[in-house]
């Protein structure tokens, strides 16, 4: 019998036909299928996702269910059943390519305090990208297989740690929101940064991210501003940690005494550009150009600047809401 050398572990909430597409992604490993298992941690689903576990896989699996805790006491919940060395996190919305299992597990070469994600694509179209044509795949193939990447850019949607590493930093800790674990990636890989571990993307792992938020601009507005609301904590726990999230360097209070000109000019444009009545402005343009021309240049920026107002309002939602935090230290 081979032996057992990858846990991939998925956690679940009501997405089964999207659960089942990733899987039959991983039924075409290159990677043995007698050497990978996958462990789907169902968070409380309502939608008959459990039933997957009846159903026939050329690699093991299986599925625990928990009730709903969140997707990153999911992971920690998969991690722990792990029988493997080496775990893979998956999202139940991404689609691995063929060589996604092995390319992560060449990456890690016995490395103890290496943490490693896949290209992740983002795919917003109809169809599934496994089955069709696309430039990215020969453009991958010929660049370094291994990339350093900074810390704030792992995501446990798609990444590949040892077990005793993983269980050794504390595993994935959630902020006391309920739900969607924002930011406990960024808590998870600051911890491993602090601990002295390596970050890398592999360009061989490639993988297509199906996420739904992206498929109009009001999600993105709900989950950035929600997303900048939870910030608070995560600072609050490391206060230090806002240096390295550049997207929050112009949302922070203007400290006369500590910022440069040039910055709170900055503060203070962003201040404007992220009133209740500006940002409905901006929103009526980003509709009216999105009919007439929706590849233009100029609608990338006009959505950034949307975004950037909502996380400003969602981040000064947090700071009210937690007098005690002493901002000025960002």
């Amino acid at each position: 019998m081979a032996t057992l050398e990858i846990s991939v572990v998925i956690p679940t909430f009501n997405r089964k036909q999207y659960l089942l597409e990733t899987l039959a992604s991983l039924a075409n490993q290159t990677f043995p299928c007698d050497r990978f298992e996958v462990i789907v941690v169902d968070d409380g689903s309502t939608d008959g996702s459990s039933e997957i576990a009846s159903q026939e896989f050329p690699f093991a699996l299986r599925c625990i269910r928990q009730e709903n805790q969140g997707d990153a006491l999911a992971r920690n919940n998969g991690a722990k059943h792990g029988r493997a060395e080496l775990l893979v996190f998956l999202d139940d919305d991404i689609l691995v390519e063929p060589n996604y299992l092995a390319a992560l597990y060449r990456a890690h070469e016995g490395a103890g305090n290496r943490i490693v994600v896949g290209t992740e694509i983002l795919w917003l179209e109809a169809g599934n990208p496994l089955e069709e044509a696309h430039p990215v795949r020969s453009q991958h193939s010929q660049e370094t297989e291994l990339v350093d990447v900074e810390f704030p850019k792992v995501c446990s949607n798609n990444m590949s740690i040892y077990r005793e590493a993983f269980i050794g930093l504390g595993m994935m800790q959630n902020l006391d929101f309920p739900g969607s674990s924002m930011w406990c990636d960024a808590d998870f890989s600051y911890r491993a940064q602090l601990k002295g571990f390596e970050f890398y993307r592999s360009t061989a792992a490639i993988c297509w991210h199906r996420d739904y938020v992206y498929r109009n601009l009001g999600n993105q507005i709900r989950r950035w501003r929600e997303a900048s609301y939870r910030a608070v904590p995560l600072f609050q726990k490391y206060p230090d940690l806002i240096q390295y999230l550049p997207m929050f360097s112009d949302k922070t209070p203007i400290n006369w005494s500590h910022d440069a000109p040039a910055l709170i000019l900055r503060k203070s444009v962003r201040w404007l550009a992220s009133l209740e009545a500006f940002l409905w402005l901006l929103e009526k343009a980003f509709k009216v150009l999105n009919q007439l021309n929706p590849s233009g240049r100029f609608l990338e920026g006009l959505r950034r600047w949307i975004i950037g107002g909502y996380i400003y309002r969602g981040y000064r939602d947090g700071l009210r809401e937690n007098p005690s935090f002493d901002f000025k230290t960002s």
